[in-house]
């Protein structure tokens, strides 16, 4: 099993409404209202909040949190929560955010049920005991016809899997831009709503990036 230790991670979720529910836009006050409350436990403030300007689809309304290093945004058709420098011990906050942003805006609008959740990490990460190319040469070895020297990276396009409620989701490997000799890891995993509730859907998503992983020969560590 190839180590990997994870120098840094950025999650971004999405969760995509069955339908658009554009009156959130036209209402600010009440979606700032709402998300004070809702992320009262982060100590959020009126200075926390900013407002996302464009066309229907990328209006919005912003809460920063800080203790999380990350941004809550509702738009009339998703939320989307960005956090930097994801780690392991992020996954409580993160799973607090999700179940109390869900059920309240469930109070504020009741057209905003989720149709799925997905997750993007995307990690780079030291190979400890192995090189970048030969952690590729098992997963996707470079044709003796090529130059010496060509390296390569490798794509994993994962089906929907609805007993599961797994929808259609990716898993990329490639050379880390950010460390020397390094891998790039990018998985976007997604999850029918029906399937999980959003609390859990973080640690869910976790688990099975650390599984894929596994199955590949690649095991995470951290700190």
């Amino acid at each position: 099993m190839t180590q990997l230790h994870r120098e840094r991670c950025d999650l971004t979720y999405e969760g995509a409404f069955s339908k658009p529910v554009f009156t959130l836009g036209d209402s600010p006050g009440r979606v700032c209202d709402f998300l004070l409350e809702a992320l009262a436990a982060f100590g959020c403030t009126a200075a926390d909040l900013e407002f996302e300007e464009g066309e229907p689809d990328q209006r919005g309304v912003t809460c920063n949190l800080d203790e999380l290093d990350a941004r809550v945004t509702i738009h009339g058709d998703r939320i989307e929560i960005h956090c930097t420098n994801f780690a392991s011990g992020s996954v409580a906050g993160v799973a607090t955010v999700l179940a109390d942003v869900w059920s309240g805006l469930a109070g504020l609008n009741t057209g905003a049920a989720a149709k799925t959740h997905s997750f993007l990490f995307e990690a780079d990460a030291e190979i400890r005991g192995s090189s970048y190319q030969e952690v590729m040469n098992r997963l996707a070895s470079v044709p003796q016809s090529l130059p010496g020297g060509t390296e390569t990276a490798v794509v994993y396009y994962l089906p929907a899997e609805h007993p599961k409620g797994h929808g259609e989701s990716s898993l990329v490997h490639n050379r880390s831009a950010e460390v020397e000799g390094g891998l790039q890891v990018n998985a976007t995993l997604v999850y029918e709503a029906g399937s999980v509730q959003p609390a859990a859907a973080i640690s869910a998503a976790h688990r099975r990036l650390d599984e894929l992983l596994r199955d590949l020969g690649l095991q995470w560590t951290e700190g």
